[in-house]
């Protein structure tokens, strides 16, 4: 694994281009919610390498972190980067949360060196020309919300969004900031759309900020024509009480 100091933590990496991209991304995402007490609950769904937990372990050090990742190699790093920097509470799972607890099909480069963005188990989304297919794990995200209070839930997870709400729809009250980064393609929009998944959080209490997500950094630019080809879109949904 290669290294690069952020926040004062070493960084692990095995594909610089991606880490530098998610190093740039969180220095502009949005400062959108302030937890209440000191040890807030964040559960951040598509923690890819980690720089999302490293970023609020800087802000809210007492934070209890539980990260989901499905790509194999990405929670090999993830869970090396929790490792070497010896941060306490932070609960690491190699899944993808979905709406069942079966192994699914999981599309995209998926390899040691590979660039996981875009990585998902939604073929509409993470099978594309020259993509690997490997089968992961997927836990019920309501699990981990019932009896608990979540101060922040982060839904990157790369076109399963909507099921994922869905899922969890009866709970969501629990969730006080929550982020979604909404995935569509025109094959994609009829079962995950960020219309929908925004009058659901409309409906669940939130306020809602939209905004077009689709910048330089937001997948590799070799994917430029494949996102021209399907209409893949992504929208940040930003929501807080």
């Amino acid at each position: 694994m290669q290294r690069m100091k952020f926040r004062g933590y070493k960084l692990l990496f095995n594909h610089r281009a991606a880490a530098e991209s998610m190093v740039r991304q969180i220095d502009d995402f949005p400062s959108f919610f302030t937890p209440k007490n000191e040890r807030p609950l964040i559960i951040d769904c598509g923690a890819n390498i980690g720089v999302s937990v490293l970023e609020w372990k800087t802000r809210w050090p007492g934070a209890e972190i539980i990260c989901f990742e499905p790509d194999p190699f990405a929670f090999k790093v993830l869970h090396a980067n929790i490792e070497v920097n010896d941060i306490p509470g932070v609960r690491c799972i190699n899944a993808a949360v979905s709406d069942c607890e079966d192994a699914v099909p999981f599309y995209g480069d998926v390899s040691v060196a590979g660039d996981a963005r875009g990585n998902s188990i939604d073929p509409a989304w993470g099978q594309r020309d020259g993509t690997a297919k490997t089968n992961v794990q997927c836990k019920r995200l309501s699990r981990y919300l019932a009896d608990r209070e979540v101060a922040f839930l982060k839904l990157d997870i790369e076109g399963a969004e909507q099921r994922v709400l869905t899922e969890i729809e009866g709970y969501l009250d629990r969730v006080g900031a929550i982020y979604v980064e909404v995935h569509e393609t025109d094959d994609s929009t009829p079962y995950n759309s960020a219309a929908e998944i925004e009058r659901m959080l409309h409906e669940s209490g939130f306020t809602v900020e939209a905004e077009s997500r689709f910048d330089e950094h937001a997948l590799p630019m070799h994917l430029d024509a494949w996102k021209n080809r399907v209409g893949a879109r992504q929208v940040q949904l930003l929501g807080w009480r």
